[in-house]
C-alpha cells in the first residue's frame, strides 16, 4: 500500500510530492508551456519595478516549482531571472524566489496571463484570455499551473481538502468555470484578502489529480481513500455477533481493495468480461456476502470466489511492478 507523507521530521507532505511530481511532467507544446507559466504568473505572480522597468517575482514553497517558472520563462520569453532561497526560522522552513527582469518581455508575460491588460492606455488587472485556453489538453495545464502556483493538498489519511488561493473573486470564480467544464463541481468562499476555490469530496479530488496528470498522486490518493472506506465498513462489521459476518466484510474490503488497485492503475477496462462482471458487481454491493453476491449475478459461490482469487492476483501484480510506493 502507498503511504503519504507527512510534514513531520524530514519527510515531504503529500502536497509537495504532488507538486513535484507535476513539475516533471513533460509538456509537448508551447501552448502548454504558456498555459502553465501564466496560470503560475496569475496565481503566484506580483510585478515588480526596477532600473530595468517591470519585472515578476515568484514567492513558493516549493524549489521545483521554482525552478519550472525560471525555466519556462527564460524559454518563452527570453527574461533574465534570478533565484534565491529564503530560510524562515520560526516556521523551520524555506521558500524559493524567482525574480524575472526584462521590461517589455515581463510586461508580455503580464498581458499573456491576463494578470495585465491594456486599457485606453493604462494597465489593469484581466480576466484569464480566451486565447489562451484552447483545447482541452491546453486547460489542464493551466490548470496544473493554478494548483502549482497557488494550490494545497491535505494528506488523505486525515482528511480529503483541496484548495487554490486566489486574490480576486473574478479569478476564483473563472477558475471555478474552468473546473465545472471538466464536471468538476468546485465551490469557492472568501477568506480574510483573498478568495479561495475548494473541493472536500475524495471522489473529486481525485479526479482533479488525474486531470492535471498527477498519476502516482493519484493512485496513492485511491489507495487511501478506499482503505478509509473499507476501514469504516470493516468497524462496523465488528460490531456483528455472527463471527462468520466478519469474516465476509472482511473478504468484501479486501476484494474492494484489489479492484481499487486495479481501478487505479487503469486495468479494469483489460479485464476479461467475468472477471469485470465480478469486480462491477462487488463496487456496486460492497457489503453483499459472496453468497448474496452469487445469487445476484447468477453463477455459483465456489465460480465466483475463483474470479476474486484472480482479481486477488491482479492487484498483487500491479502493487509488485509499482514497487508499492508514491
Amino acid at each position: 500500500m502507498c503511504k503519504s507523507a507527512s510534514k513531520e521530521g524530514n519527510s515531504v507532505s503529500f502536497s509537495s510530492q504532488t507538486k513535484e511530481e507535476l513539475t516533471k511532467l513533460k509538456l509537448r507544446t508551447a501552448a502548454e508551456k504558456r498555459a502553465v507559466l501564466c496560470a503560475l504568473t496569475y496565481s503566484a505572480g506580483s510585478i515588480t519595478l526596477g532600473k530595468g522597468g517591470v519585472g515578476v517575482q515568484y514567492i513558493t514553497e516549493n524549489q521545483h516549482v521554482g525552478g519550472l517558472i525560471a525555466g519556462l520563462a527564460s524559454e518563452l520569453y527570453a527574461v533574465e531571472y534570478s533565484v534565491s532561497i529564503r530560510e524562515h526560522a520560526r516556521l523551520r522552513g524555506h521558500s524559493t524566489a524567482v525574480n524575472l527582469a526584462g521590461g517589455e518581455a515581463c510586461k508580455a508575460l503580464l498581458q499573456d496571463a491576463g494578470y495585465l491588460r491594456q486599457s485606453e492606455g493604462e494597465l489593469s488587472l484581466g480576466h484569464i484570455p480566451e486565447a489562451l485556453l484552447q483545447g482541452e489538453a491546453v486547460k489542464r495545464c493551466y490548470l496544473r499551473g493554478a494548483f502549482l502556483g497557488a494550490g494545497s493538498l491535505s494528506d488523505p489519511a486525515k482528511g480529503y481538502h483541496l484548495e487554490l488561493v486566489c486574490r480576486n473573486e473574478r479569478f476564483a470564480v473563472e477558475l471555478c468555470g474552468l473546473l465545472e467544464g471538466f464536471d468538476l463541481g468546485a465551490k469557492h468562499m472568501a477568506r480574510k484578502n483573498s478568495f479561495v476555490v475548494y473541493m472536500k469530496e475524495g471522489e473529486s479530488i481525485s479526479d482533479f489529480l488525474r486531470l492535471v496528470g498527477a498519476m502516482n498522486s493519484t493512485m496513492a490518493f485511491e489507495d487511501v481513500r478506499v482503505l478509509r472506506s473499507v476501514s469504516g465498513s470493516v468497524n462496523r462489521a465488528r460490531n456483528f455477533e455472527d463471527a462468520n459476518m466478519n469474516k465476509a466484510a472482511a473478504a468484501a474490503a479486501r476484494q474492494l481493495v484489489d479492484i481499487a488497485c486495479i481501478q487505479a492503475n487503469a486495468a479494469l477496462h483489460k479485464l476479461g468480461p467475468r472477471l469485470r462482471e465480478a469486480a462491477e458487481a462487488r463496487l456496486n454491493n460492497p457489503e453483499a456476502s459472496l453468497l448474496e453476491l452469487s445469487e445476484l449475478m447468477g453463477v455459483s459461490k465456489s465460480g465466483l470466489n475463483h474470479r476474486f482469487e484472480k482479481l486477488a492476483a491482479i492487484a498483487c501484480a500491479l502493487r509488485l511492478a509499482k514497487g508499492d510506493t508514491l
